[in-house]
């Protein structure tokens, strides 16, 4: 059950994904995304630039304006 508080003031639950204001008529929808695989972006193993020693990159000086 989802509980929400509609623009218009209402407030109203739900049980599927979405659901109409039953003052107003306006929808809420809640979207659920499933957590990504951490092999699928990048082996656990692999390192990522820091931690493979590189430098950062270097900084340029702002100008002063003077």
């Amino acid at each position: 059950m989802t509980n929400v508080a509609c623009f218009c003031g209402c407030l109203y639950s739900f049980d599927s994904g979405e659901g109409p204001c039953p003052d107003c008529g306006a929808v809420a929808v809640i979207r659920t995304q499933a957590r990504r695989k951490t092999s699928e972006n990048r082996e656990q193993s692999e390192p990522d630039a820091v931690t493979a020693g590189a430098s950062p990159p270097a900084r340029t000086p702002a100008p002063s304006g003077r």
